[in-house]
């Protein structure tokens, strides 16, 4: 498993941005962020932003033999539909489509906007696409257990709203005996999500921490910090994770004042609980 992008909606450096973080990046390329994406193994991917190619061809990953792409929702920086255009200019994945799953309402969403670039963009790599069959769109409802790209899939839904009418999801993964969640974008969990996973006992956990030293911002939508750490709290009440859950902290922007080395000094000084703090490339 690898994570392919760790930045939020506004990547490491923001190419318009002259703060601390985003100089020190300018200076330190490897310590650059792409826009929040995973790959879980050849096959299945989670989100599929604007950086996809990039991330790709930086981390040396093949995709060819992708199959399924599991959506937490459709901001921009989680979902590109442009990414189409990779699939359907293949020369060899021409006869395996996609499978994008996604909420019901992001589903209700993406339909809304096919409905109306069809009409004026019918060529568009996203609509030719659907048109031919090579991305299959597939719902998921909100607590029902599903099989999909070898794992056992639960969909729980979170407080991060992507529109009026979407929440985004987040997915817990079970294969061979082994479990991971992740959990990203959220605030703090509703009640429902909390029993649905409750008793997991999670190997891995993969939570949001957007706004790092930042403590100004609603936790309702995105962590900061000290939320991420009350979440892995919370969590272990309702026996989530473990002593010995491995966590890793993603989707972090360039808002606040800690660098990756210092909000991995904010975790070791602030929690017991071993949480790494992702990076582009890491491989699990």
């Amino acid at each position: 498993m690898q994570f392919l992008g760790t930045a939020a909606a506004d990547v490491l450096p923001n190419p318009l941005c002259n703060c601390p973080l985003c100089r020190q990046a300018r200076l330190h390329p490897t310590s650059g962020r792409l826009r929040s994406m995973f790959l879980l193994d050849s096959e299945n991917l989670i989100d599929c932003g604007p950086d996809l190619a990039a991330a790709f061809m930086r981390h040396g990953v093949n995709a060819a033999d992708l199959k399924n792409i599991f959506l937490t929702h459709t901001h921009e920086d989680h979902f590109c539909p442009s990414n189409a255009g990779l699939l359907t200019m293949s020369r060899t994945h021409k006869e395996t489509p996609v499978t994008l799953y996604l909420s019901e309402m992001a589903y209700e969403s993406v339909m809304r906007k096919y409905a109306l670039l069809s009409r004026e963009f019918p060529a568009a790599d996203s609509i030719e696409a659907l048109d031919k069959g090579a991305v299959i769109l597939h719902p998921v409802p909100v607590g029902v257990p599903f099989s999909a790209g070898g794992f056992e899939v639960l969909a729980v839904n979170t407080t991060h709203k992507a529109s009026a009418t979407e929440t985004a999801l987040n997915y817990c993964f079970a294969k061979d005996g082994k479990s991971l969640l992740y959990a990203c974008d959220t605030g703090y969990y509703i009640p429902e999500s909390l029993e649905l996973l409750k008793g997991s006992k999670l190997d891995y956990l993969i939570l949001e921490g957007t706004w790092g030293s930042e403590t100004g911002k609603d936790p309702t939508s995105h962590l900061n910090g000290p939320a991420f750490i009350e979440q892995l709290e919370i969590f272990a009440k309702y026996d989530i994770i473990r002593e010995d859950t491995k966590i890793y902290c993603t989707h972090i922007n360039h808002k606040h004042e800690w660098d990756h080395d210092a909000y991995q000094a904010f975790f070791h000084q602030n929690t017991r609980r071993n949480v790494t703090v992702a990076y582009d490339g890491l491989i699990i």
